[in-house]
């Protein structure tokens, strides 16, 4: 979830933590977005040594109503691996998320380039650039491992997971190898598509693989987008056979029973 900390965030700390109150969550992690490629236009956005302290007083203030935690999604963070390193060592987090939102450096957002490139392109550069990540980014959970999915123009259809098989299967064996998590990132949901971000056949796959390990988030930019779809996320989560997701506390992770 992501407050005016992030460059799209919408709300303050304490919105969002009144709106995860009101429905009914018992904690929740900020997971701001630090942006440092050259061609990203809010790359100055981000400022950890305003976030964290304001972080930490949300969390005093809520104590015993609801558990704060602090973390980040670091986008492509294997591109920018010494300054985020210094990052890490210099602020305390909970919870890292790395994701991926480019598939070249000019500066190219993914949803302009579904009308640039034939979808085929986009998405097995998508993957491409999503497996390099993976082998050697620095993250806890691998966000919304399958984005494409939701910036696809709609009259494409929906992404065909199967038709990228050997691209997934690949980014789940490095994850798993690695010993991270990856996300089921429900934000697809409220834009009207029928699947997360992965989908079921997904998180069969990173099962078979050996994954354990699966963080839950909204990708929320507003109050109203708080803990939604989570309803969704636990019945795929029992599907794809698993009985547990992990939350983390200073960067270890701590299993919770579904």
């Amino acid at each position: 979830m992501h407050t005016r900390f992030s460059a799209d965030g919408q709300a303050s700390l304490e919105e969002m933590c009144e709106a995860a109150i009101q429905h009914g969550l018992r904690e929740i992690c900020f997971t701001e977005h630090v942006d440092w490629l050259p061609w990203d236009e809010t790359r100055d956005h981000f400022d950890a040594s305003a976030y964290v302290p304001a972080a930490r007083r949300c969390a005093e203030a809520y104590a015993g109503r609801l558990a704060v935690r602090t973390g980040l999604e670091i986008s492509e963070p294997h591109l920018a691996a010494g300054r985020i390193q210094d990052l890490l060592r210099a602020w305390p987090f909970d919870f890292v998320l790395g994701s991926a939102h480019w598939i070249d450096q000019s500066g190219v957002y993914l949803s302009r380039l579904y009308p640039l490139h034939p979808a085929e392109h986009v998405e097995r550069e998508y993957f491409h650039r999503v497996l390099e990540l993976a082998e050697t980014g620095e993250f806890d959970s691998l966000a919304h491992l399958d984005l494409v999915r939701r910036y696809r123009p709609s009259e494409l259809g929906p992404l065909d997971t199967l038709a990228h098989a050997e691209a997934i299967r690949a980014v789940l064996e490095t994850v798993v190898a690695r010993d991270k998590a990856i996300e089921i990132n429900t934000s697809p949901l409220r834009r009207g598509l029928a699947s997360t971000c992965p989908d079921l056949t997904v998180l069969r796959w990173y099962r078979e693989l050996g994954g354990e390990k699966v963080t839950v988030g909204s990708d929320a930019h507003a109050p109203d987008q708080v803990g939604t779809g989570f309803d969704v996320a636990l019945e795929l989560l029992r599907a794809a056979g698993f009985s547990r997701v992990v939350r983390f506390e200073q960067r270890r992770p701590v299993w919770v029973e579904v």
